[in-house]
């Protein structure tokens, strides 16, 4: 590879894109460190109990979406890079406040989580809002591949770090010898890398969305695809922030620089997997970068079910590895395409269907969460953790045929839409030249 020619290549793409993926390179560092490690920390320090642990993720994706539609509002009034800086900073704070709890019982779990929802809330609704204006259709696969190819590299080297700086705790007598003095020296360092991140961000010459209404409750059919596509997705996010520390945690002692060391195994290839993404594939590749993602999610699933084994367990985090950023790189052009072609056809706010997007999202993660619990609740840890993941490795399969209808929805709409504009267009000029020669 050719890095000076690949650096002309991202200098070729517009500056807000380019700000855009910097800043989110530099906060990648800070995404597995919450995800990975904080499940962990829940679970050693609430005794092991998965219904406990649980209470995170719900609390998290409810004040995600709350933090969404108070975002529709605070863009009236706040420019949209303050907001998403803020969201990143808070998520570092965040994992302060839940790390200075003296005890986490299902109060503190949930105001945690809570707390990290309302973050994310500002850091999703804003990045989304972010990506959407500043790429079009044509540049959103390089734009996500080399998203997912940043996020990628810092899954590597974060969480071995990270790990290494924890278990190092122990080991060297590092911080006291506590692994929880530890985990607030991550902390500081995830707050420490979300404010260059910032930096960076508040550097972008970003506008806000129009003040008009954003708050729907009818929309286009083609949109309730969408709706369903997403709520197939929260099904596995529903548990999935927790679930491979869950596993960690039963299978492979707790141990979490043997987490780092699993994240690092399909890590390095799936890197280069993203560049050829943002390099090489066309819009008409989504749906097939798709069938891959959910397939990779898929094997994890049916491995973990099959051998619950430390095996196990590294065979399904390299798969949900896989399988999300795939997703992640497929699903997020299809929904902003559908966002460009609806919001053009029904004349409204770009950001009314993002927040709508995102309650779909969260019903799907609602329904996954509960559908755990009550597997853990009424049946068993082992089962939940074996055959609900099974069943929603199925389950997901459904977005594939829902995503080839709706691509084909969109081609037809946009031709329509264009057919419009090429047979209104000429009239709008011959009027306006009417009224300069009067």
């Amino acid at each position: 590879m050719n890095a000076l020619k690949e650096l002309k290549v991202f200098f070729s793409y517009p500056r807000n894109m380019r700000v855009l993926l910097t800043a989110n390179f530099i906060y990648a560092s800070v995404l597995p460190v919450i995800w990975a490690f904080v499940g962990v920390y829940i679970m050693r320090n609430s005794n092991n109990d998965v219904h406990l642990v649980m209470c995170f993720p719900m609390a998290n994706y409810t004040g995600i979406l709350i933090t969404f539609f108070v975002n529709g509002y605070l863009l009236r009034i706040i420019p949209v890079k303050y907001l998403y800086s803020l969201g990143m900073l808070m998520s570092g704070f965040s994992l302060l406040v839940m790390i200075s709890l003296k005890e986490l019982d299902i109060y503190g779990i949930s105001m945690a989580g809570g707390l990290l929802g309302v973050a994310m809330g500002l850091f999703w609704a804003n990045r989304d809002y972010l990506a959407l204006a500043s790429t079009k259709d044509e540049n959103r696969n390089y734009y996500y591949g080399l998203e997912n190819f940043f996020t990628t590299l810092c899954s590597i080297v974060a969480p071995i770090t990270v790990g290494w700086f924890i278990a190092g705790s122990q080991l060297y007598g590092w911080c006291g010898g506590d692994r929880n003095h530890a985990y607030f020296f991550v902390a500081l360092g995830a707050i420490t890398l979300a404010f260059f991140a910032s930096i960076m961000v508040c550097r972008g010459n970003f506008t806000n969305p129009e003040a008009t209404k954003f708050l729907y409750w009818k929309y286009d059919s083609l949109w309730y695809k969408v709706l369903f596509m997403e709520g197939l997705r929260g099904i596995g996010q529903g548990f999935m922030i927790t679930v491979p520390a869950m596993l960690t945690v039963k299978l492979l002692g707790g141990q979490e620089g043997a987490l780092g060391v699993i994240n690092t195994g399909g890590a390095i290839l799936l890197a280069v997997i993203f560049y050829s993404i943002a390099r090489l594939t066309r819009p008409e590749h989504r749906v097939w970068i798709l069938l891959v993602g959910l397939t990779a999610f898929a094997v994890g699933c049916i491995f973990n079910a099959l051998l619950f084994s430390a095996i196990g367990v590294l065979v399904f985090i390299i798969g949900q590895i896989i399988a999300t950023a795939l997703i992640e790189c497929s699903f997020s052009p299809v929904i902003m395409l559908v966002i460009d072609l609806l919001s053009k056809k029904e004349q409204r706010n770009k950001f009314a269907y993002l927040l709508n997007n995102e309650f779909g999202l969260y019903v799907g993660r609602l329904t996954g969460g509960l559908l755990f619990i009550g597997a853990a609740m009424y049946v068993s840890d082992v089962f939940a953790l074996r055959y609900v993941l099974l069943l929603v490795g199925v389950v997901q399969f459904c977005s594939y045929f829902l995503c080839k209808q709706v691509l084909a929805t969109c081609k037809v709409m946009d031709d329509q839409l264009t057919e419009y504009e090429l047979r209104t267009e000429p009239h709008a000029i011959a009027d306006l030249l009417s009224v300069e020669e009067r």
